[in-house]
C-alpha cells in the first residue's frame, strides 16, 4: 500500500516539474476530426487534425 502512494507521489512531482498539468480552460470538440479534448487559452487548434477551434465549440 506504501508503495502505491510513494508512486502517485513521484508521478505528481514529474507531472508537475515537466509541466504537464495545465490549467484547463474547458473541453472543446473539433468540428474536423469530433475529438473532444482540454485546451488552454493560448491554444487554438486542435491537437488531433490542426482545425481552429471557436468558444461556440466549447462543450
Amino acid at each position: 500500500m506504501h508503495e502505491n502512494i510513494l508512486k502517485n507521489i513521484d508521478i505528481a512531482a514529474l507531472e508537475k516539474e515537466y509541466g504537464v498539468l495545465k490549467k484547463s480552460n474547458g473541453n472543446y470538440r473539433c468540428r474536423k476530426c469530433l475529438m473532444t479534448d482540454g485546451y488552454t487559452e493560448e491554444e487554438k487548434k486542435c491537437r488531433w487534425c490542426g482545425q481552429d477551434l471557436f468558444d461556440m465549440d466549447k462543450i
